[in-house]
């Protein structure tokens, strides 16, 4: 039934800077679990010296819209590609066991 998905507000922090929100209950863990993966994201790159916060911010988006793009195409890849794949994934098995 719609409008039965209960609602909770929460502060999700994100490089420092806290953003409340309100989500589905069902969501809050991804949420959470998104934001802490995005601070190590933002922190990989906190060892490049030149790098300020801005800098850090696009290239943890554009790290994140990388994966985003790949995962679309590889689900987008059909019966055929998928066979030729686990083909060749079992020559390399093969010549790596050799």
């Amino acid at each position: 039934m719609m409008g039965m998905d209960k609602k909770i507000k929460i502060n999700i922090s994100i490089a420092g800077k806290s953003y409340p929100m309100t989500v589905d209950v069902a969501n809050e863990e991804l949420y959470r679990v998104a934001a802490k993966r995005l601070n190590e994201t933002i922190a990989e790159f906190n060892r490049v010296p030149q790098f300020g916060s801005e800098d850090r911010l696009a290239m943890a988006a554009l790290r994140y819209s990388i994966l985003s793009l790949t995962s679309e195409r590889n689900s987008a890849l059909g019966d055929e590609d998928v066979e030729e794949l686990e083909a060749i994934t079992k020559l390399i098995s093969n010549y790596v066991k050799a």
